[in-house]
Parts: structure tokens; C-alpha cells; sequence
């Protein structure tokens, strides 16, 4: 399916929603979020409008208005169970909003996280509302993949994308391949903050070793013992409990920073070791930010911990530990004192694979070609960029003619803004400048980012960002004329006069409103 396209040529759109509606914990909502993350910012770059809906059971939804997304949410079957409702009413409840949710809006893609089925199985009826649908496959414990109502769902979805490396065994019906992204973290390597801005943010000590003792999402029966036990381990050593969004338990805030809200991951270069369970994105986030750890796996029905954590061991990246404050605090010493750990935890997971899995997603509802272009403009340079929305929308006006930001549009947006940021040209002003401009000017992205910066440096002495936007929306739309080196002497006449960009703005107004106007910007700045 095309992606829409309004009545009156309105950008193209795509709607899409993220069904996170399992478990007890937050990782099947932080994993999409990571990857609905990349489908919005190659949207942008495509000059699509993505519209992502989240369908929710999570208790963590603030985790979403953390990030930017709208949500709808439904009770969790934890609060429903805590709050004594009928099980069985919910359960019908449930199956009607996810039914009628999916009905209204009608998306042109539904990603769903881990169970095919849904959490109340209720997805077998529902499938066929949408027009694309794709399975983010988490691998499970093979009592649950292995089941028939499992496995017959599989072939049902467009796209089996499976946030592992590649070649991680998984338990698949015959005519179904999958895409390996590798695993999938909330944020990329280089968006997480430098070890001394991430401690200083979180108020630790400059020098000398600090530890993580992580809860995960902090809804887990065994969280409070965990923590206590934890705590006790380390007592002494700069300490930070992140009790996760679904933490309800006691503060303990005698010798240790306490958070509770979402972000943590572009923290994690502030340790040096972490005390945590092997959740699925707790691991993978202490292994990309190299943080070494020792794990207190988890029982859990269909996640294997133990798994998992014995993996990071053999990396040299991890111990794994018994809840004995003894054998945590031997443990957490020993991976002090390793200086190849951290090392080890990063070649373990090296990247998120967030950025794959959105291109595959993506390839559902968007010519494959526009994806790749999107895929090659925002590499790994451009992701380190504080303001990256703003950097596209910047390159958008750099070549108004093709939709699609190329990389060669958001690199010469780079350099402009990088000069106007020297000028101290205030941002939202930039952008609706260069939106003026691009109107009157003409050659590549890189010639009209040179052209913008020209007009930028004349009119920076005379500190009047507001008249400037006048006067550029004043010039006539005339890109095939050279204007811009009378503009700058008609600038400089009127600095070495004592006058204001106010006075040259009203002398072309009056210029534009005679009888017989200069037809060309060139003559208008001759005529100034």
C-alpha cells in the first residue's frame, strides 16, 4: 500500500502503530521505542509524515511522553489483578479495545513485540484491519516458541524481524525468513553522553568507581530483595539505583541517587560496573555502553536470563551471582579490576540494530529505493548532532525540489548552522529564513548553504535577526539572479551611514511599492 496523500497535494503520510501489550516489564515497549525512533527521523528525511500510534498495557507509559509519542493505554493485568477487577471482564474488555482501536485507525503498518498472538490472543481477528503487518521477534524459551499457536501465527506477518545476531537459533515455521537486525537498544553509541557530562548530570564524583544497581523496569516480584541485597554489596563504592518506571516499592536514598524516570541509557558511561538482572534491554544497554556486569538472572515464563547473562560471561563481560551480598561484592570487585571488561562488553554488542529493523519496516509501506537514501543520509556523523530534527528540516530547504533530504543536503545543513550558530542567529529564526531564501536563490545544496551564510554575515552587525527575516521576505522570488554581492555593499553603505537593517527594510519596501519597481533583486540592491 501507497502511503496516503491528502486532498491538495499534502505531504505523503504513513500511519503506523506499535502494539506493546505483554509482560510485566518495560522491554517490549522500550525496544519499539527504539525502533519507531529511526522510523520517524527516515521519515522526516523522506519528507513523510509519520503518524505512530503505541497500543499499551505498560504501567511505564510516561516512557512515551519521554520520547514523543502518543499512546493509547490500557490497565495492565497486574493493576487489574491489584485492584480486584473481574478477570474475565477485562479479558473481553481488552480483546474489543485492541480490535476497535486497530479498526479506527486503520494503519498502514502494526509492529507487535514478542507474543504473535497478542497478550490475550486476540491479533488472530485483528490482522486483517491493517494493511502491512510485522512481528519484532524477541527469542523466547523454547516451551513458548515451540507451541503451535505460536508458530502458526508467524506466517500471517509480512516481516519476521528478529533482534538478535545473526544466526541466533530460533524456532521458525517452514517458509518464513526473517531479517537478524542484532539487538536492539533505545539509543545508538554515539548518543550516549561523554563518562564525565553523564556524571556530572547524575551528580557523582569526577574520579574513581561508580555502580549502577538496576532494577530494570522495576515491576518484578523479587525487585525489593534484589535491591536490598544489592545495596548491601556495594555499600561504600558511589552508588546509583535505577528502580525502573515500575518500581512500587521504598526509596532508599541513605548513600545512593535514586531514579526513577526514563533516559537512563545515554547515562550508562558513568559507571564502571553494574549490579542488575538480564532483562533483554537492560543487558544489551549495559553491553553497548561498556558497563560490565554482574547479573542476578531472573525466572521469567518466557525470557531466559540465565541464557543470556552465561553469554556475556564467556565474553569476559560479566559474572553472574547468587543474591549473596558476599559473592556480589567479590564479583563487582573483580570486574573493577579487570581492564579489559568494558572492552568485552562493547565487541558483544557493538551497535543497536534499531536502525535496521525501521529500514525493514520501512520497505513495507515506502518505495525500497527512498529508504536507502534516507538509510545513507543518516549515518553515525549526522546521529551525534544535538538538534538532529532540526538539521533535517534545515537540509528539506536546502533543495525545495526533491522531498528527500539527501546526505549531501544535511551535510552542507551542517556547515550552515554551524555558521549561524557563530552569529547567534537564533534557531527557529534560521529556519524560517532559509525558507525565505531558498526562494530566491538557485544552485546545489552546498551552493545555497554558502549563498544562505553570505546573506547571514552581512546582516550579523547590525544584531536584527527579525529585520532580516523582512527583508528577505521582501526580495521578489527571483533565484536565477545575483543579488547577493549588492546586498552586502547596499549592508555595508548603510552600517557606515549609522543606520539599521530597519531603515534599509523600509527603503526597499518603498523601492517595491513605486509605480514601475525594479523587475530583479539585483536591481533592487543596485537601487538601495
Amino acid at each position: 500500500m501507497r502511503p496516503r496523500r491528502a486532498a491538495g497535494g499534502s505531504p505523503r503520510s504513513v500511519r503506523i502503530v506499535a502494539y506493546a501489550v505483554n509482560g510485566a516489564g518495560v522491554g517490549h515497549l522500550t525496544r519499539l521505542i527504539g525502533i519507531m525512533r529511526w522510523v520517524r527521523r527516515y521519515a522526516q528525511v523522506l519528507g513523510v509524515r509519520a503518524e505512530i500510534w503505541f497500543l499499551t498495557s505498560s504501567e511505564a507509559e510516561g516512557l512515551l511522553f519521554h520520547e514523543r509519542f502518543a499512546a493509547f493505554k490500557l490497565p495492565s493485568k497486574t493493576v487489574v489483578e491489584d485492584a480486584g477487577l473481574d478477570k474475565l471482564a477485562y479479558l473481553a474488555l481488552a480483546k474489543q479495545w485492541v480490535w476497535h482501536s486497530l479498526g479506527l485507525l486503520r494503519p498502514d503498518l502494526l509492529v507487535v513485540d514478542t507474543f504473535p498472538r497478542g497478550a490475550f490472543g486476540e491479533l488472530l481477528g485483528a490482522l486483517d484491519l491493517v494493511a502491512h503487518r510485522a512481528f519484532v521477534y524477541r527469542p523466547v524459551k523454547a516451551e513458548v516458541a515451540e507451541r503451535a499457536d505460536f508458530q502458526a501465527m508467524l506466517p500471517l506477518y509480512d516481516r519476521v524481524v528478529i533482534p538478535e545476531p545473526e544466526g541466533t537459533p530460533v524456532s521458525l515455521p517452514d517458509g518464513v525468513e526473517p531479517v537478524f537486525t542484532g539487538p536492539i537498544a533505545v539509543r545508538d553509541p554515539v548518543e550516549l553522553l561523554s563518562r564525565a557530562e553523564a556524571r556530572r548530570r547524575l551528580g557523582l564524583p569526577a574520579d574513581g568507581p561508580a555502580v549502577l544497581v538496576s532494577a530494570g523496569g522495576g515491576g518484578d516480584a523479587l525487585v525489593s530483595a534484589q535491591l536490598d541485597v544489592a545495596l548491601e554489596a556495594v555499600r561504600g563504592l558511589p552508588v546509583v539505583v535505577a528502580a525502573g518506571p515500575l518500581y512500587r516499592g521504598v526509596p532508599r536514598r541513605e548513600g545512593v541517587i535514586w531514579l526513577t524516570q526514563g533516559g537512563l541509557m545515554e547515562l550508562l558511561p558513568a559507571f564502571d560496573v553494574a549490579v542488575a538482572a538480564a532483562g533483554y534491554n537492560t543487558f544489551h544497554e549495559l553491553m553497548l555502553a561498556g558497563v560490565p556486569a554482574v547479573f542476578l538472572p531472573q525466572p521469567k515464563i518466557a525470557d531466559d536470563q540465565e541464557g543470556r547473562a552465561r553469554r556475556a560471561v564467556a565474553a569476559g563481560a560479566a559474572q553472574i551471582c547468587p543474591l549473596d551480598a558476599a559473592a556480589i561484592r567479590a564479583s563487582v570487585e573483580a570486574l573493577l579490576a579487570d581492564p579489559g571488561a568494558s572492552d568485552a562488553a562493547r565487541r558483544l554488542v557493538p551497535r543497536s540494530g534499531a536502525r535496521h529493523a525501521a529500514q525493514e519496516l520501512l520497505r513495507l509501506v515506502l518505495p525500497e529505493a527512498d529508504v536507502d537514501r534516507a538509510a545513507e543520509a543518516l549515518d553515525d556523523a549526522v546521529l551525534g548532532v544535538p538538534g538532529l530534527p532540526f538539521v533535517i528540516d534545515l537540509a528539506h530547504t536546502l533543495d525545495p525540489e526533491d522531498p528527500i533530504a539527501s546526505k549531501g543536503c544535511i551535510d552542507a545543513a551542517l556547515t550552515l548552522l554551524s555558521a549561524a550558530d557563530a552569529l547567534y542567529v537564533p534557531r527557529p529564526l534560521l529556519l524560517r529564513l532559509a525558507r525565505e531564501l531558498s526562494k530566491r536563490l538557485s544552485g546545489t545544496p552546498a551552493e545555497r548553504a554558502d549563498a544562505f551564510q553570505r546573506f547571514l554575515r552581512a546582516a550579523a552587525p547590525f544584531h536584527d535577526w527579525g529585520a532580516a527575516q523582512t527583508f528577505a521576505r521582501l526580495l521578489l522570488v527571483d533565484r536565477g539572479a545575483p543579488w547577493l554581492e549588492g546586498y552586502a555593499r547596499a549592508l555595508d553603505a548603510a552600517a557606515a551611514q549609522g543606520q539599521g537593517l530597519h531603515d534599509v527594510v523600509r527603503r526597499l519596501s518603498a523601492l517595491l511599492a513605486a509605480p514601475e519597481p525594479p523587475a530583479t533583486n539585483a536591481a533592487l540592491m543596485a537601487a538601495l
